[in-house]
């Protein structure tokens, strides 16, 4: 699938509330949409899509390990929320 189309596929997705990295591959898979990238740098490298923060255990294993949280700029804006990493 097409990079461009995948990424407008994400915004989508975002764009009613903010999910973390999970959430998202597990909701690209079951689109059958596999990307051979790291999901973050891919979703770090969009210009309409920030990272908000981190959601701690959130299913995951390990407590110690966090996931990143993402939005669109549109939701961020709309909700007045900034994003974490600049």
């Amino acid at each position: 699938m097409e990079i461009e189309i995948v990424r407008k596929s994400i915004r989508n997705f975002l764009n009613n509330k903010p999910r973390n990295t999970a959430a998202i591959s597990s909701w690209l898979s079951q689109m059958n949409i596999s990307l051979n990238l790291d999901l973050a740098k891919f979703l770090e490298a969009d210009e309409f899509i920030v990272r908000i923060g981190e959601v701690r255990n959130s299913g995951v294993i390990d407590p110690s390990y966090s996931l990143s949280e993402w939005a669109t700029m549109d939701w961020t804006e709309h909700h007045g929320r900034k994003s974490e990493i600049n």
